[in-house]
Order: C-alpha cells, then sequence, then structure tokens
C-alpha cells in the first residue's frame, strides 16, 4: 500500500474540517471553498510528471504547435481543414495560443486548465448542494486524481456542462447551448449532454425508474450501443494516444469484460439505494432533486447498457454519475439528525474505502501521488 503525498492529506483534513461545521452545525462561507480550490490549482497546475496521462497531454501540447489556425476554425465548423486535429478544437486553440504566442512551458497548460476546471467546478457544486465541502471531500478519491489530474480534457468539459445546469433550472436554452459547444471543444463527449436540458423535466416514478433499469440490465449482454459505434467512438473513446495511459492507470479491462463483481458495480448498487431509498423525501423537500435523479438514472442506465465496453462505461458513465452522486450528501438535507448522523458516518466510511482501494491497487504509484515520486514545479 503506497501513501498519498502530505499535500493531498492537508487537503483531505481541510475538507474534513469544514465538512463536520456545514453537516452539524453552520453553513460554511464560500471564501473557505475558494481558498480550497486554490491550493487544490497549485497541487494540479504546477505538478510535474505527476498523473496517469501527464507524458501523452505533454505531447499533444507540443505537437499542436503544428496545426494552423485556419484547420482549428475548421474543426470548430466540424469540417476537416488541411490538418489533422488529434483531439478537439477549443483544447487544441489553448495549447497553441499557450505555445505559439507565449512560449510557455507546459506546466502553463496544466495551470490554466486547473483554474478553469476549479473555478466551473466550484460554481457547480455551490449551486447544486448544501455541503460543498462534504460532496468535495466524498468525490476526492478517486475522482480528483482521475479527473483534475488525469484526463484533464474530459473532467474540465464535464464541470463545464455541470456548470451549465443553472441555464435548465433557469429554462435558458442558448445560454445552455452556448455552454455544452464550449465544452464540446475540450472534449466532445459534452455534446451527449444535450438531451438533459429536456430530460430534467420527465416526471420519474419509482416504478419507471425501476423499469429502465432492469431493461438496461436486460440489454448488457446483447452491446446494443455497438449500433451507434461510429458516433460513440468519436466522442467518447476518441483519446488513442491516451489510452495506455488511462488504461494503465485503472487496468480493470479484462476484470469488466469477464463480467466481474468489483468497485463500480458496488458504487452503482449505493447510489441505486439512495435513489429509491429517499426519493419521496427528496422530491418534496429539496430544490431541483429531479434535476439531479434524471443524471443518475441516465448514469446507472447507461453502465449497464456499456457494462461490456471499458472504455465507454467508464468515462461515458462517469460523466453522468460523476454529477449524479451529488445526491448522496445531499439526502442529509431531508432526514432526521439521527439518519443524518448514520448517512455522514457512511460516506466517510466510503471516503476510506476508497481510500484503501486507491492504495491498494497501486494507483498512488502509478499516477506519482505518493510521497516519494510527487513532485511539484514550485511547491517543495
Amino acid at each position: 500500500m503506497s501513501i498519498l503525498h502530505p499535500y493531498f492529506l492537508v487537503a483531505i483534513v481541510y475538507m474534513l474540517f469544514f465538512s463536520v461545521q456545514e453537516v452539524f452545525g453552520k453553513k460554511v462561507e464560500k471564501k473557505w471553498f475558494w481558498l480550497l480550490g486554490i491550493y487544490l490549482i497549485l497541487l494540479v497546475g504546477f505538478r510535474d510528471n505527476v498523473g496517469p496521462d501527464y507524458g501523452s497531454y505533454k505531447v499533444l501540447y507540443f505537437y499542436s504547435e503544428s496545426k494552423s489556425y485556419y484547420s482549428i476554425f475548421m474543426k470548430m465548423l466540424h469540417m476537416e481543414g488541411p490538418d489533422q486535429l488529434e483531439v478537439e478544437w477549443l483544447y487544441t486553440l489553448i495549447n497553441k495560443i499557450l505555445l505559439n504566442v507565449f512560449d510557455a512551458p507546459f506546466y502553463i497548460l496544466t495551470l490554466v486548465i486547473a483554474i478553469c476546471a476549479t473555478f466551473f467546478k466550484i460554481e457547480y457544486t455551490e449551486d447544486n448542494t448544501f455541503y460543498p465541502f462534504t460532496f468535495t471531500l466524498f468525490m476526492f478519491i478517486p475522482f480528483f486524481f482521475i479527473g483534475e489530474s488525469g484526463q484533464i480534457r474530459q473532467n474540465l468539459g464535464t464541470f463545464i456542462v455541470y456548470f451549465a445546469i443553472r441555464y435548465i433550472k433557469e429554462r435558458k436554452l442558448w445560454h445552455y447551448l452556448f455552454f455544452i459547444f464550449i465544452a464540446s471543444g475540450i472534449h466532445t463527449v459534452c455534446y451527449l449532454f444535450i438531451p438533459m436540458y429536456w430530460l430534467v423535466r420527465i416526471p420519474l416514478s419509482k416504478t419507471v425508474m425501476l423499469l429502465l433499469i432492469i431493461v438496461s440490465i436486460f440489454l448488457s449482454p446483447f452491446e446494443v450501443y455497438r449500433a451507434f459505434g461510429s458516433f460513440l467512438e468519436s466522442s467518447v473513446a476518441s483519446d488513442n494516444i491516451l489510452a495506455n495511459g488511462l488504461n494503465g492507470y485503472i487496468n480493470e479491462t479484462s476484470d469488466r469484460l469477464n463480467g466481474s463483481f468489483g468497485v463500480p458495480e458496488i458504487m452503482m448498487i449505493i447510489i441505486t439505494f439512495f435513489l429509491f431509498t429517499f426519493d419521496t423525501k427528496m422530491k418534496e423537500l429539496y430544490p431541483y432533486y429531479e434535476y439531479h435523479r434524471a443524471y443518475a438514472v441516465v448514469g446507472i442506465c447507461f453502465y449497464f447498457i456499456f457494462r461490456n465496453n471499458p472504455v465507454f462505461s467508464s468515462r461515458l458513465v462517469g460523466a453522468f454519475i460523476g454529477f449524479a452522486y451529488v445526491m448522496i450528501p445531499n439526502t442529509m438535507y431531508v432526514v432526521s439528525n439521527g439518519t443524518k448522523k448514520v448517512i455522514y458516518a457512511f460516506i466517510l466510511a466510503l471516503v476510506v474505502f476508497n481510500f484503501v482501494v486507491f492504495s491498494s491497487f497501486f494507483n498512488i504509484k502509478v499516477g506519482r501521488f505518493s510521497i516519494e515520486l510527487y513532485k511539484n514545479h514550485i511547491l517543495p
């Protein structure tokens, strides 16, 4: 078992301190959440050869110099230019400007991406939960290391989409589509969120949710997603240059294809339990719960439908489930004090569980997040 660098342990203790306050005391001022965000920006933005796909993104960064602005513009219009872009237009444009205009070292790119991701993360978290520190602590392992420190493109793209949910609530379609457009310029998986503008408004009873999940489980062996192969391959699994980094970091391919039961299934069971157990109270008492529920149902159904594909069942499902997890801490808002303590203890137990699993599978060392391997350009 490997141990995280103390920099990350400090962040965990900080989140835990304010988490207890916001759950059992009074609301914590947003400035303390921003202080956490700035600290995490330093850890992620200035990391040096840390993260499962660091090398791959570094290659992409310097390779972007060979792409013309005209080709980037054509890619934005979904047309082909003289140069073939390996990744999305906006991400390529950011790379090219930093390299050509500012002659910036690679860590400036990771810093810019970290600042953008943290801004959208703080805003969407504040928009959708009364317990931002608890939710961030709950998601810290492994999502911070796989997302902000790993798949930085999909991570930033989905955070922009989550931020845009405020425009679904306000029923501002063009605002929502604008942010989808921006997010899809970072990662094309974000286009798949367009229907959510309308789907969140569809009433879902427990019976309907159960039927949808059962049908998805039934469809799982038939791999019906192959009927949409070309679209899904281009939008979700387009990161061929990054595939080795990701697969080396979370090597569950053989287990998933052999139908084994593991951590992803455990998390699906947990979120399904919360979905059905607290649905009635959440509908009555929690604002916009129905929107969170819609993302959870879509994510659970997608998980079973795409289960035989390790890329789709992680990246595509993760994009929806990553937001749906907000339901778990939010249930504390609608229950008695006794039940709140039980749920909070359960959340902390999951944090410990994820820490142990993350350490036991050597992901900390593979990603270079350990005491002896983590390096930072400005921190000692």
